[in-house]
């Protein structure tokens, strides 16, 4: 094992120090029990072969004999309490996969967008499901992998030290396998850790296609793509498949060579302990009590180098997760802001949000996505973003909510750095709209009221009529209360665009993030939103990405952009009269609307 594996599994077990100890102790308890039976037997057989040889005296016989079925049956007793151990360790797994799965999901949550553009959905499900659960992943490996390696550990001493008490000579004869045993695991064990890796990722790569088959199955029934996605499946099944050989093939090699170098080291041992019998160096009760502790030390000599085989797979699975953990987030949290700086929107309202020559870029790309792009927005206002695609609209919104983080310049909200304020606290006054609205496959009223902990209802209720949602959800079997499927499958584009509105607006927010939404709304519905909107929620702030022109209307700026640049910044009838390039722009839009 590697140190920083060691550390991360005894940091695991600090968290269930109770747990651990009942399992040391019924550890012990077990091999104990199943180390007593074979010599509490051979006392019994030498007691019988006495009394048949000897002619030892029949009281004095039947004593001994009473004597030790009293100490059988209290053993079997402690092997009662003892049989609950297997339960115990199956218990631990499940424990330490339910933690952490919590512990990983969590990471994730707290990472910035750049990461889930790394990572792919597939493999972080993978990560999270497979790379946990069941042998030899890391659950089973914390608990009943390494416990049941102890165990085996424990019973090989304790029956090896009998066994040497006993007679050391046959004991020589049985201990002949463990060397083989070890060069036979070294030389294989660096395959088999590589074998396991790419059998990991395979199975990622699965999970990436049924996730991307059935989140685009609209898109591959309409192109009539199926045979090509089902091509797509079958290749990364296959490799999958050839991988997944590699590693049963290695693991049967191992058990193969494990199991029959110490069968032949039982034969071995019969015909030398027979030989002992009969020269009566040995007797029965020896003979019966050292083939049954050699039978016993067959599977716990399979299994202890199955710690360092399990190992080497668990360890793949723990270095997944911790790249999870360890991927770089420039995501701001509250825990990195001064106390001092933290902003309480409950206490005091954003009254100013200030860019100040920003310039961000995403991963990967070669040209900035914002250049120096300043500007200010007070409360109350609505701010409208318009440009070509790619001009860097909806950047802008997402550094608002810090979903990203300027590379130079800053934001400012009411003279403070976004930097030095608690982002979640931020993210709580904001109602965000994406381009692409995503709901839960929940009902329409959890989807509205998502991230509500104490609804108005009443307030539900007007957003609703605010929406124009009210005839669509009378429609519905159950009304607001019927299932929407995955990701609002059972709706149309601009049913999930107004309910993903009416959750923003659920919030009741003092800034208003709307990305493009304008366009699943037709003129007269978005004219009433707005509307509604100003009568609701009088204080407002907005920013709006929208393509469509009618959208001026509703606005009190608006700001161009082109290749990341703010080129036009101020009120449409200012800037339609006296800025050229503006001009050109809603010109050229208006003729090709």
């Amino acid at each position: 094992m590697k140190n920083n594996h060691i550390r991360w599994v005894v940091q695991q077990w600090s968290n269930h120090k109770l747990h651990i100890a009942l399992l040391l102790f019924m550890t012990l308890l077990s091999t104990s029990v199943a180390v007593a039976y074979p010599f509490v037997f051979k006392y019994l057989l030498d007691v019988l072969q006495k009394v048949s040889v000897e002619n030892t005296a029949y009281n004095e016989a039947m004593a001994k004999i009473y004597q030790i079925c009293w100490i059988i049956a209290a053993i079997g007793g402690v092997k009662l309490i003892s049989s609950f151990y297997p339960a115990v360790r199956a218990m631990m797994n499940s424990i330490f996969e339910y933690v952490l799965r919590n512990k990983y999901f969590k990471f994730m949550l707290e990472k910035d967008f750049n990461f889930f553009m790394h990572f792919r959905t597939g493999d972080l499900v993978t990560r999270l499901t497979n790379d946990i659960q069941d042998y030899p992943r890391i659950g089973w490996f914390l608990c009943s992998g390494i416990f049941r390696a102890f165990d085996s550990f424990i019973k090989i001493t304790f029956c090896l030290a009998m066994m040497f008490f006993m007679n050391w000579k046959l004991t020589l004869m049985a201990v002949i396998p463990l060397p083989l045993m070890i060069v036979a695991f070294y030389i294989v064990s660096e395959r088999l850790h590589k074998s396991f890796k790419k059998n990991q990722e395979a199975i990622s790569e699965i999970n990436n296609q049924l996730e991307m088959t059935f989140s685009g199955i609209r898109i591959i029934k309409s192109f009539v793509c199926e045979d090509k996605y089902k091509s797509f499946f079958s290749n990364s099944l296959e490799n999958r498949f050839v991988t997944e050989m590699k590693v049963v093939k290695i693991n049967t090699l191992l058990h193969l060579v494990y199991e029959y170098i110490d069968y032949f080291a039982m034969i071995g041992v019969i015909l030398y302990g027979g030989f002992l019998v009969v020269k009566g160096e040995i007797t029965i009760g020896t003979f019966y009590a050292f083939h049954t502790y050699l039978s016993m030390l067959i599977f716990p000599i399979l299994d202890l180098p199955q710690l360092f085989i399990s190992g080497k797979q668990a360890f793949v699975c723990i270095d997944r997760l911790e790249e999870i953990k360890d991927y770089e987030s420039e995501d701001y949290a509250c825990e990195k802001a001064p106390a001092a700086k933290s902003i309480s929107l409950k206490n005091e309202p954003i009254n100013e949000i200030r860019f100040d020559s920003v310039t961000f870029n995403y991963e990967n790309k070669l040209y900035p996505a914002l250049q120096n792009v300043s500007f200010t927005v007070n409360k109350g206002q609505k701010l409208l973003f318009i440009g070509s695609a790619g001009s860097g609209k909806s950047t802008v919104l997402g550094l608002i909510t810090g979903l990203y983080k300027p590379q130079s310049g800053d934001i400012f909200i009411n003279d403070l750095s976004i930097g030095d304020i608690c982002i979640e606290d931020l993210r709580e006054y904001i109602g965000y709209v994406p381009q692409e609205p995503s709901l839960f496959s929940g009902t329409i009223r959890e989807n509205i009221l998502f991230g509500v902990e104490d609804p108005d209802m009443e307030l539900y209720e007007r957003i609703i009529d605010a929406v124009q949602m009210r005839d669509e959800i009378e429609q519905f079997t159950l009304k607001d209360m019927s299932r929407i499927g995955q990701r609002g499958l059972s709706l149309s584009g601009g049913q999930k665009q107004r309910i993903a509105i009416a959750r923003a607006l659920m919030k009741k927010p003092e800034i208003l993030i709307l990305d493009d939404i304008t366009a699943s709304l037709d003129a007269q519905k978005e004219e009433l939103l707005w509307k509604q909107i100003s009568l609701l929620f009088k204080d407002l702030t907005a920013f709006i990405v929208s393509h469509r022109l009618s959208s001026l209307r509703y606005v009190d700026k608006v700001i161009l952009l082109d290749t990341g640049k703010l080129i036009a910044n101020g009120q449409h009838e200012d800037l339609i009269t006296t800025h050229q390039d503006y001009k050109d722009f809603i010109l050229y839009h208006h003729l090709h609307a």
